[in-house]
């Protein structure tokens, strides 16, 4: 029975270092993860950050912090599937719903950007293709209330309601047909 115990202990005291170590992984990476976002380097900020939810898909910092990094690099699709997965974790964090609704309010007004470069065509969208990309806009503006509700003493409370003022207003003349 003393062996029995004396190896369920050892066991015990695997796992503990284990997780203490992956832990200590997770927070280091997300650490390098902030650094190159700080630089503004994308694509190593996600390769850190991706790391680190591959060592624990659960650690809320991490998939805010994928969240943040691809709308940085303005890749809406995989930021808005990373801050979702993140709110699942902590579904009271403010800031990610608001950094969601910022991911879904650019990849939903897409249709309204003009290329950079005069030689680039600009795509054009069907009135469908609008109406779907502006309900991403619609779920934004519901992402940027529930920031309001959960950061009610916020210093850009105002700002974000008039904000929201606003996307209703590009909803309404995208939807009526008023598209300039």
């Amino acid at each position: 029975m003393k062996k029995f115990l004396v190896l369920i202990c050892i066991l015990m005291a695997s796992l503990l270092c284990t997780a203490c170590i992956n832990n200590l992984a997770i927070q280091e990476l997300n650490q390098m993860g902030k650094n190159y976002l700080d630089k503004g380097d994308y694509n190593n900020a996600i390769s850190r950050f991706q790391s680190s939810v591959d060592l624990d898909e659960n650690v809320f910092e991490s998939r805010y912090n994928l969240g943040v990094a691809y709308i940085k690099k303005e890749d809406y699709k995989n930021a808005i599937e990373q801050l979702k997965s993140a709110i699942k974790i902590n579904p009271i964090s403010p800031d990610a719903h608001y950094s969601l609704a910022v991911a879904l309010e650019s990849y939903g007004l897409q249709f309204e950007e003009n290329p950079l470069d005069e030689k680039e065509d600009k795509k054009e969208f069907t009135k469908e293709e609008i109406n779907e990309l502006l309900e991403n806009v619609e779920e934004a503006i519901k992402m940027y209330e529930k920031y309001i509700e959960l950061a009610p003493d916020a210093k850009d409370t105002e700002a974000v309601k008039a904000h929201i003022e606003e996307l209703n207003k590009t909803i309404e003349e995208n939807k009526s047909g008023k598209q300039e």
